[in-house]
């Protein structure tokens, strides 16, 4: 039986199997097909029923001529040399890549738990100096605490002292109780008058909403604050209202109006009103002294510009055009 080996080879001789440098797939296929169909004609005619049987001895037949032998032979001579050679050599290459993927894989895993280690002792040493800045900032308060106790205690020491030795001098009536709860306020700073606004002028009636009329003052100056504690403050006297004294959430506020303050006396209704800060009583004393200075300069200059700034009268030129409400 003559028998042509393009019957197992079809195909095989033409792919080029391995020149390429790829491992296809493809290329097995077509590898095992061509073994299979070897083995299985190898099988059939020396009648051994598996491949597992195949042995020279069970080929060494006489049915089986010299020229199917020797296709047989070349066959699996192609198959292997030219064929799973090359494609177990691809292999070979690619498992060394595969290992030495894995490798640098290893690698990079030992360097992202260094990593991980690193950022957890980054973690504790953060903790640590929080720690340590709460330390600093419990201490820092303990001493501001100290610091402040001590300062109103010699403070109100000094001013009882001083009362107790001008009714001491003058021999006059006992020091009165609410003095003494006074000079306390005083020097413990028990009212915060930064953001506090005293309003004077405004109208006063029986069962009047002062927190109505503020709010309609300020509407006046387009300022619309949150106020809180607006009340009428000071003894009442016929014909005279009481200032009316209130509190915004913020100095800034307080400035904010007190510049605005001059607008009111163009607004109809308001132009005998006036807004001023909550000074103490010697605030008060040392304002009016100013005041008065103030007008004294005015009027014997009237061609110079005067204004109270910071506590000081001081000359205005008369390019900057920026009065101080007084």
């Amino acid at each position: 039986m003559q028998i042509n080996h393009p019957t197992y080879l079809t195909g095989v001789e033409r792919s080029g199997i391995g020149k390429d440098g790829v491992f296809s797939g493809d290329y097995v296929s077509m590898v095992r097909t061509a073994s299979n169909k070897l083995t299985r004609d190898m099988v059939n005619m020396a009648k051994c029923g598996v491949a597992s049987q195949i042995f020279p001895a069970t080929l060494n037949r006489k049915d089986i001529k010299k020229e199917q032998l020797a296709e047989w032979l070349y066959s699996a001579y192609y198959l292997l040399e030219r064929c799973s050679l090359p494609l177990m050599g691809l292999a070979a290459k690619n498992n060394g890549q595969l290992e030495k993927l894995k490798d640098e894989k290893i690698e990079d895993l030992a360097k992202i738990n260094e990593l991980q280690k690193q950022v957890i002792e980054m973690k504790d040493e953060v903790i640590e100096m929080k720690d340590v800045v709460m330390e600093m900032k419990d201490e820092q308060i303990d001493i501001v605490k100290d610091t402040v106790k001590d300062t109103v205690k010699d403070s109100v020491t000094s001013e009882l002292k001083l009362f107790s030795s001008v009714v001491s001098d003058s021999c006059s009536a006992a020091l009165e109780p609410r003095k003494i709860a006074s000079a306390v306020r005083k020097v413990a700073g028990g009212e915060d008058r930064t953001k506090n606004i005293v309003v004077f002028g405004l109208p006063e009636e029986q069962e009047e909403k002062v927190d109505s009329k503020v709010k309609f003052l300020l509407d006046k100056l387009n300022e619309k604050p949150h106020i809180s504690d607006c009340r009428r403050i000071g003894q009442s006297k016929p014909g005279i209202p009481r200032p009316i004294r209130f509190k915004v959430t913020s100095s800034d506020t307080v400035y904010q109006i007190l510049r605005k303050a001059k607008l009111l006396k163009d607004a109809e209704g308001f132009e005998r009103v006036f807004i001023s800060p909550d000074r103490t009583v010697e605030e008060r004393i040392s304002r009016q002294k100013l005041v008065n200075e103030l007008k004294e300069k005015r009027a014997a200059d009237p061609n110079k510009h005067f204004i109270i700034r910071k506590g000081e009268i001081v000359l205005l030129s008369e390019k900057q055009g920026c009065v101080e409400n007084v």
